[in-house]
């Protein structure tokens, strides 16, 4: 039996985005070895939702206060703001700890990224797993290529210099996870060259297989799924929109957009005739069932998207871009249509909406793909590996 420790400064909520998805899946594989604690950091007075935590022995917030005021803004200028966020977590987390997560002998302490793990080394007993599952130096990257700062503020000359602050101390935090962690997962095997390939376990994001239902509808409807409060999905919704779904339309008159997911006042100002913003749904199987196509119009990413597998298991051709789809086994042009302009993705797009023999080609090699390599049960072994390892030393 393995006694589990799992940090995470992501909370459970409903309906279940990406990364509460993977937390799922580790956490369940994590349960079939032995009991699991958990410990999420939060601002304060954050309670986690009382029927997410049953599945857990116990349960506890550390709270990190807001990061404001002028020891902020000193310490952000001479460190720059990845450095200066962790130090404070760092003040300010050990003295809240609860008690049992810090006086508990575990066998494993499981971190869900290294944002969690970096201020907490060596605060609990047991053999430490590093999720990195999202790269933040490959993200402020590319917000740069796009003239942006970090999660999208106006790219001054002074966040031009705080840009690449970030990078080179997110590549020394990389570094460090390789060196100090018994083991370092990632999503695909491109991240795990990244990292020390002799400690690296490859977790991929999964998609259960889709359950019985009524038939999908298909249609003219171009679905965009995902949390829109996420910045890099706020971006491609605005860049589909206002760009691609113009394109779309010269050749497929009836196309519209539905943008199904978490919204903010930005995103949700993007509606109009053709674009329906629905705001946070329950379940996204009536929205797949109705798309025509899935599209992901991603500019800015890391790591692997469960919204392109959550369409190859509902049986929806996909549309993405590069980054969109980078770190799955795909194969453009058989298991879905790559392209990185506006004008290329509305070419793929209206093609696939008027080609019904393309569409079902393209579906029926994603089904087999995804039901090949992107089921939880293969992820659940390999989180089950990365545990055995890591306790093993």
């Amino acid at each position: 039996m393995i006694r589990s420790l799992f940090v995470s400064d992501v909370l459970p909520r409903r309906p279940a985005g990406g990364a509460v998805q993977r937390m799922d899946l580790v956490t369940g594989a994590l349960a079939e070895l032995g009991p699991v604690d958990a410990l999420f950091l939060a601002p304060p007075d954050t309670v986690p939702p009382p029927d997410e935590t049953v599945r857990f022995a116990r349960t506890g917030v550390a709270a990190v206060p807001p990061y404001t005021g002028a020891r902020a803004f000193l310490e952000i200028a001479a460190r720059g703001p990845s450095a200066a966020y962790a130090g404070h977590q760092r003040r300010t987390l050990a003295p809240v700890l609860p008690d049992w997560s810090t006086g508990t002998r575990y066998d494993l302490v499981w971190f869900n990224r290294e944002r969690s793990w970096l201020p907490l080394r060596g605060r609990f007993t047991g053999r430490t797993v590093v999720d990195v599952d999202d790269f933040e130096d490959v993200l402020i990257r590319r917000w740069a290529r796009l003239g942006r700062g970090v999660w999208d503020v106006p790219l001054t000359p002074w966040q031009r210099v705080q840009a690449r602050r970030s990078i080179a101390w997110w590549g020394r935090v990389h570094r460090r996870v390789a060196r100090e962690a018994d083991v370092a997962v990632v999503a695909c095997a491109r991240d795990a060259a990244r990292l020390d390939a002799g400690r690296t376990v490859v977790v991929p994001n999964t998609y259960p297989a889709r359950p019985p239902g009524p038939p999908r509808t298909g249609g003219a409807t171009i679905l965009f799924q995902g949390s829109f409060d996420w910045a890099p999905n706020a971006d491609a919704a605005a860049w589909l929109t206002g760009e691609i779904l113009p394109l779309i339309r010269e050749r497929v008159p009836d196309a519209t957009v539905v943008l199904a997911g978490a919204s903010t006042p930005e995103v949700s100002a993007l509606a109009g005739p053709h674009v329906e913003v629905t705001g946070a749904v329950p379940s996204m199987a009536p929205h797949l069932r109705a798309a025509g196509l899935v599209v992901v119009p991603l500019r800015v990413g890391s790591g692997t998207r469960i919204k392109i597998l959550e369409a190859f298991a509902h049986g929806v051709p996909v549309v993405s871009t590069t980054i969109g789809a980078e770190g799955l086994d795909v194969v453009p042009g058989e298991h879905l249509a790559l392209a990185d302009t506006a004008e290329d993705l509305a070419r793929h797009c209206a093609d696939l909406l008027t080609d019904r023999a393309r569409r079902d080609a393209t579906t029926a090699a994603a089904s087999r793909l995804h039901a090949g390599r992107y089921l939880p049960e293969h992820a659940t072994a390999r989180v089950r590996e990365a545990a055995l390892r890591a306790v093993a030393g």
